[in-house]
């Protein structure tokens, strides 16, 4: 049929107008392919009430596709004996007629429909339409997910029959009432500033919020109390409320169990190993000599109030604040939203607490004001503004995290991230205002400051206080080496610096280039710069060349083996190495130095002659400095990178040459054109005793899993303690694992190093096969590798195992986040992970039936890590194998099998598919690390199945 176009009918959008709000449910999503509408509902809205109804099935003359009866429970029987689309169409589009179509996705469901109007003989309708999935991405700025459960949910609105059209629709008009309220309740300037940026928005979508906001210039009515307008920014009023709980309020500490259940007043139950921790942490710090206090506590004892309580206490009756580093920002949310508020409650105070990240969380408030500024050709970036504009009417911390935006390549979003405390500018309106330099500002005044370990690695001093040391805390304990050792690691990718200078030298001066804008013809210096600055990534560009040349011939084309697989290969070198390479390319490195500054200059007085005239450019020029922006931080993040690797040669300055190793690598191609270098910090020790324990008291140390075994003194040495001035207190597990829990060891699997890829991904997929048909519920299996996690999960896949299962894999399905919420709301899932999957996860209440542990978890010999810390060992005449890889491997392994009983009620089966833990000398020493009880049974694989099978049936 011809499509006809018609004039868009409707007045301009008000609570007087009617909102016919509608959801339909098809055979499928795509229109090229004949599908049809199976139901339809329209909920009609005016005066921000729902005033009228109408729901119907449709038979739509084809068969439902499975998937989609499953999902919305409308069958081929039920729709047999409804109206065919063309029976209805006539009381619908009369319906429809003279109202503004509103619907969640509208770009789906409007032109669905007008396609059913169209392939029956009526016309497409030419009314307006609203998109609510858009309106909420700006209106409700950090909800995490825009789903409609997800919306229902965060509303309370009842939504019972998800993806069922009347379900659908009644809560999508509920939603709409919501949203038109809290647009109407928006700012002037806030609205107006949406208006402008609102032009590329679904539909007619921006008419909605440009008739908001000529309704509020007509009667804009006064700010309210607690909104101020600065610049050209609505913000939220800064109040910094707070009220120190006294040593009078407080009273003694509770140190006997009948002290501690009067506190608890039944708000917690009595743990007896979560009592003694409270004692030996308030005993250490009352004593005139005490020492750092290192404490292994099983899940389940409740260590984060065995730590809280005492520690609210000594902060109090000394006026010092604690500070508490966790790792993620879970692990944060959970101390700042419940942990903290439950200690307040039983001690019947209100305990000041402050979370502090690192500062490219926050939003920099004069970036983003001069961005408002700026003309912006991206519609993803215009929609963040506006999520961002209405965000900043209510945020209390300016943390980003609060959006929920987890792509974080997008230029805009990267260009407003706080680069710290030294880049703000006193002279700057906002300075006062600033959100990082507040935060700072009141963990200075807090009794409790909630951080993560990346940041106390770097920024101690700014948590910490040498005259008046606060105390630390440092829980989840046994990832902070790691983070240590991740979080000063760089590398100098010299492909990378090359292509970002490449393409600013197009920006800079080829046929859309920023050298013909007449902002800089106009002006006497412009053009100068333009090709000064070129002409040093030019520079540049050849300098870094045959750099990496050099480096290539030096160290690389001697070193990698005949056969490498096409991996990339990595070579560690020593700062003597390093040293002797500078000297003889001091010439080349030099002078790199001296064209990144002069590239840098020319950058810096190019963006003053822009941004003096920035109202002038054209949308094209826009669009050319926005990437020419976005090139050139990358440009000065690679300068910096050099300047660090290279700097104590440069500056002639003293340097720690044990504290850092340093790494070549050649990529795939294995020539010097893909060369990189790197540095990274091997002795986690030093780092940790000069950088962050002098800022404080002695420190605590807190973990589940610590010690690899009772003499063990590597996560000492590790964390730079020394065991005569450290007291170790470790806590044996309160769960039963004789009863809930089983290991067996298989004893004829395949000596791992004797055979193949192939081989040995067949033996783990038939064991995997074999171990899941006696297995209830949830699954868990470990790699040490992603490349044996493809090659199993692709032969799994073949089997009916696949069609049975969810089988999820990391490397394959995703990140590991979203690998963890599927598995999680599976019932029947099997999770292939490596490498961050040994820890970190929380399984608790029934989570995980079986865990399978494909090899012992040693570090790879071939990752760089290993390489410089086995060097190091060595060259200290140390075994690095007893010393590092076998206390490593142990503390994983017990992660690892920690997964499995989280609770009381949980029960849990382990299998060791690696025979070398009974084969080897060490294995004794790894059994001998796991829970005290568990049963062991070493048999062979066709054996398994009938224990594991009797194990099940006396737990489900």
């Amino acid at each position: 049929m011809e499509h006809t176009s018609y004039e868009l009918t409707g007045e301009k959008m008000d609570s007087n107008t009617t909102y016919a709000v509608v959801d339909i449910e098809t055979t499928g999503t795509n229109l090229n392919a004949n599908e049809r509408v199976i139901q339809i509902s329209c909920v009609f809205v005016k005066k921000h009430k729902i005033i009228n109804t109408f729901v119907t099935d449709i038979n739509p003359e084809m068969s439902i596709p499975n998937a989609i009866q499953q999902l919305t429970g409308i069958t081929n029987q039920r729709v047999r004996k409804a109206p065919l689309f063309d029976d209805i169409a006539p009381t619908l589009f009369g319906l429809l007629s003279n109202t503004v179509f509103v619907a969640h996705n509208v770009n789906f469901d409007f032109p669905f429909l007008n396609y059913e109007f169209e392939r029956v003989g009526y016309p497409t309708l030419s009314i307006k339409a609203v998109d609510t999935v858009t309106l909420s991405q700006i209106l409700l700025p950090s909800v995490n997910g825009y789903r409609l459960r997800d919306l229902s949910r965060y509303f309370g609105i009842k939504h019972e029959h998800p993806h069922s059209a009347d379900s659908d629709a009644f809560a999508t008009a509920k939603l709409f009432i919501m949203l038109m309220k809290r647009l109407a309740e928006l700012p002037l300037l806030t609205l107006k500033q949406l208006t402008a940026l609102s032009g590329s928005l679904p539909r007619q979508t921006a008419e909605l919020i440009q008739g908001a906001f000529e309704r509020k210039q007509k009667n804009p009515g006064p700010l309210p109390d607690y909104l101020m307008i600065k610049e050209n920014i609505v913000l939220r009023v800064q109040r910094t409320k707070i009220n120190d709980a006294t040593t009078e309020q407080l009273g003694h500490y509770p140190q006997s169990k009948k002290a501690k259940l009067a506190l608890f007043q039944g708000d917690l139950g009595w743990r007896s190993a979560q009592s003694r921790i409270m004692n030996a942490i308030y005993a250490n710090y009352k004593a005139a000599d005490s020492k750092a206090l290192v404490i292994e506590a099983p899940t389940g004892i409740g260590k984060t109030i065995a730590y809280l309580l005492p520690f609210a206490y000594l902060a109090i009756q000394n006026q010092l604040p604690v500070v508490i580093s966790s790792t993620t920002t879970l692990l944060q949310s959970q101390l700042m939203e419940k942990a903290i508020p439950i200690l307040s409650k039983i001690l019947k105070v209100s305990m000041n607490a402050t979370l502090v990240k690192g500062s490219n969380h926050y939003i920099d408030l004069a970036k983003f004001s001069q961005q408002l500024n700026e003309r912006d050709p991206a519609n993803q970036s215009r929609l963040i503004k506006m999520k961002l504009l209405v965000w900043l009417t209510y945020t209390k911390t300016g943390d980003l995290d609060e959006l929920h935006i987890n792509n974080h390549k997008i230029p805009l979003l990267n260009e407003i991230r706080h680069q710290g405390i030294a880049s703000l500018d006193k002279n700057n309106p906002f300075y006062e205002l600033d959100f990082y330099q507040r935060v700072i500002r009141k963990a200075h005044i807090s009794q409790i400051v909630v951080t993560n370990h990346a940041f106390l690695s770097h920024h101690a001093d700014l948590l910490g206080n040498k005259q008046h040391k606060p105390y630390l805390v440092i829980d989840e304990a046994q990832r902070f080496v790691n983070t240590v050792l991740q979080e000063n690691r760089m590398t100098f990718d010299i492909n990378h610096l090359m292509s970002m200078a490449h393409s600013e030298v197009s920006h800079l001066k080829m046929n859309e280039g920023i050298n013909r804008s007449q902002i800089i013809q106009s002006d006497p210096m412009g053009s100068f710069h333009v090709y000064q600055m070129a002409e040093d990534l030019e520079t540049i560009n050849q300098l870094i060349s045959n750099l990496q040349e050099q480096l290539f011939k030096r160290f690389l084309s001697h070193q990698m083996p005949v056969e490498t697989n096409h991996l990339p290969f990595q070579h560690v070198i020593t700062y003597a190495e390093l040293q002797s390479f500078y000297e003889t390319n001091q010439t080349t490195i030099k002078n790199l130095q001296s064209n990144f500054t002069s590239e840098i200059l020319a950058f810096e007085a190019l963006n003053r002659i822009i941004n003096k005239q920035q109202q002038n450019l054209i949308e094209s020029e826009v669009r050319t400095w926005i990437k020419l922006n976005n090139s050139q931080l990358e440009v000065e993040t690679q300068t910096q990178i050099f300047l660090k690797i290279f700097g104590s040669f440069l500056n002639h300055a003293s340097y720690d040459r044990d504290a850092d190793f340093y790494w070549v690598q050649v990529g795939p191609q294995h020539d010097a054109g893909s060369v990189s270098l790197s540095q990274g910090v091997i002795e986690s020790a030093n780092y940790i005793k000069e950088r962050v324990y002098p800022w404080f008291q002695k420190p605590t140390l807190i973990g589940a899993t610590l010690f690899s075994n009772s003499r063990s003194k590597y996560f000492l040495n590790q964390v730079g303690l020394i065991s005569d001035a450290t007291t170790v207190k470790k806590y044996s597990s309160p769960y039963d694992f004789a009863e809930n829990a089983l290991l067996q060891v298989v004893n004829d699997g395949p000596m791992i190093n004797e055979i193949g890829s192939e081989e040995y991904a067949q033996f783990l997929t038939t064991a995997i096969y074999q171990l899941a048909k006696v297995t209830p519920g949830k699954i868990l299996v470990l790699f040490n590798s992603l490349t044996t996690i493809k090659d199993v999960f692709e032969l799994v896949q073949k089997t009916d195992l696949g069609r049975k299962r969810r089988i999820l894999a990391q490397g394959v399905n995703g990140t590991k986040s979203k690998l963890t919420r599927e598995f999680l709301s599976s019932s029947t899932g099997i999770l292939f992970g490596a490498a961050s999957f040994w820890e970190g996860m929380d399984l608790s209440n029934g989570q995980l039936d079986l865990l399978i542990v494909t090899r012992l978890p040693f570090d790879s010999p071939d990752e760089i890590f290993t390489k410089a810390e086995t060097k190091l060992q060595k060259q200290a005449h140390k075994n690095p194998f007893m010393t590092a890889l076998l206390p490593r491997s142990i503390l994983r392994l017990k992660q690892g099998i920690g997964r499995l009983i989280r609770s009381d009620s949980d029960y849990g089966a382990a299998v060791i598919l690696d025979r070398r833990i009974l084969d080897k000398s060490y294995g004794k020493t790894m059994l001998h690390s796991l829970p005290k009880g568990m049963p062991i049974q070493k048999l062979p694989l066709n054996q398994t199945n009938d224990e594991l099978d009797k194990f099940f049936r006396k737990h489900y």
